[in-house]
């Protein structure tokens, strides 16, 4: 049976060049139009049935490590949620265009200092939560709410004071008005509608719920990043790590002044 990297080396886009191929690694060259990177990116590409993928010397042309620009601890690329299992040529195609989008973010971030915001789900299991959050937001014909509502804008999705789900993340408070302002006809006029009255609630309250989970595992992988000691690369704005460092290093310096 022919391996995941013989199915990639069949398959190879012009925009690849293959230095070397064998059972341990596929190795070459991505040069894209108009990339920073002069000579092109040294990749290394391993694995069956789901190869993955990084730089040669990891360090070289990107940060060796960056969750904001989705290198992982272990310095490979993450291309997506789920790894690709490579079994065919169309495995195969799919897995070149998932590499492809990813360094066209990374060119989009080396420039910019921003991952493309629409081009990459959560870190960490914050990511499976995110996933579904968008199909929930999707169903419920609420994309841009949602959206707007993760970046932090004030959102009826992530105000705690609604109360709308219990523990279990089952609606609650039946009685109270629907937070996305539903109306409804009572004695001839239109009046807010109550939230066991709205058609989307259930949907409504499956997002709400599915956001906070969002946002907790999200802060519980940064939380986990600090505590490693992982060291911020400083080429995205933003960044956790940075604002991290930053207020370590002012409450430092606070603490020698007061000497």
């Amino acid at each position: 049976m022919k391996s995941a990297l013989g199915w990639l080396g069949d398959t190879v886009p012009a925009w690849f060049s293959i230095e070397e191929l064998g059972r341990p690694a596929l190795i070459g060259r991505a040069r894209l139009a108009k990339a920073p990177w002069v000579d092109g990116l040294h990749l290394y590409i391993f694995g069956d049935p789901r190869p993955r993928v990084r730089e040669v010397v990891p360090g070289t042309d990107l940060p060796a490590r960056c969750p904001e620009r989705h290198i992982q601890f272990d310095k490979t690329f993450c291309l997506g949620l789920r790894y690709l299992t490579v079994r065919s040529g169309s495995d195969a195609d799919n897995w070149w265009t998932q590499l492809h989008q990813f360094l066209r973010c990374q060119m989009v971030a080396e420039r910019t200092r921003v991952w493309p915001p629409n081009q990459a789900l959560d870190h960490g299991d914050a990511g499976k939560h995110h996933e579904r959050a968008l199909k929930l937001a999707k169903e419920a014909g609420l994309d841009d709410e949602y959206a707007a509502a993760r970046l932090g804008e004030p959102s009826w999705i992530t105000d705690p004071k609604l109360h709308l789900f219990d523990r279990m993340g089952q609606p609650i408070n039946g009685r109270a008005l629907c937070p996305r302002g539903c109306l409804r006809r009572a004695r001839g006029r239109m009046v807010r509608a109550l939230r066991a009255d709205c058609d989307k609630r259930a949907l409504i309250v499956k997002l709400a719920h599915t956001e906070k989970k969002r946002h907790v595992a999200l802060e519980e992988y940064w939380q986990h990043v600090i505590a490693e000691g992982v060291s911020c690369c400083r080429t995205m704005r933003g960044c956790r790590l940075a604002e991290h460092e930053d207020e370590a290093a002012r409450k430092a310096e606070e603490t020698d002044e007061g000497y």
